[in-house]
């Protein structure tokens, strides 16, 4: 596996948001991203078509929220243009949440899942709803609200579920960015999506489910 040393611990928002859910459990993958550069592994081209279709469907939905949103009177800011990095004192961390909306003292902060509703989403939006109003000075002073959007419903987070949410947030970020490298935990479901090349421990432990028949009931 070839290795390079990141200067500062870099960690990417969605990194940790499996982890803050409890559907993700091996805690290595996130910090190896943080702490170096890495092989990546070779795109599987049927899922590289299935990204390429999932990003044209994603820009559409993103868009015609966004139409909704303005049409309601609010100010809107899509993706690239909520490109963020804070910078703190053990890690920096960056992410770019897919709406922003401004209207009457609030932010607002949304998500577009089109696929199955995951609570990996609502970590997701809390994380950006505690590190938005720190990076930007037109958000410091609002109340911050947000929703994870999908085709047939909303799941919304107040201002009080954010404010929960920032101690775990910080946790998790430190633990990340800490310098002990953490035990590789490794399963079926997350290897198979883990794109860090070379794991030791990818081939043992992708095969089937444990699964035995017996007497014991």
């Amino acid at each position: 596996m070839t290795l390079n040393a990141r200067r500062k611990p870099y960690i990417w928002a969605t990194w940790l948001v499996g982890l803050l859910s409890g559907e993700k459990h091996c805690e290595w993958a996130p910090w190896l991203k943080a702490h170096y550069q890495y092989d990546k592994v070779d795109e599987d081209p049927s899922r590289e078509n299935a990204l390429s279709k999932w990003k044209a469907d994603h820009a559409v939905m993103v868009t015609e929220h966004a139409m909704v949103l303005r049409a309601d009177g609010w100010r809107v800011r899509v993706e690239a243009q909520n490109k963020f990095t804070y910078r703190g004192q053990v890690a920096d961390l960056g992410g770019a949440p897919d709406v922003t909306a401004v209207q009457q003292g609030t932010l607002r902060v949304d998500d577009i899942k089109g696929g199955k509703a995951r609570d990996e989403h609502f970590w997701q939006v809390a994380l950006y709803g505690v590190l938005l109003p720190l990076v930007s000075r037109d958000y410091a002073e609002l109340v911050v609200v947000g929703n994870v959007v999908y085709p047939d419903r909303l799941r919304p987070l107040d201002a009080a579920d954010i404010v929960r949410a920032k101690p775990l947030i910080v946790d998790r970020i430190k633990r990340s960015a800490a310098p002990a490298e953490p035990a590789r935990t490794p399963s079926a479901a997350e290897c198979a999506w883990c794109d860090i090349a070379n794991c030791p421990d990818r081939a043992a432990s992708a095969g089937p489910e444990m699964a035995v028949e017996g007497d014991l009931f």
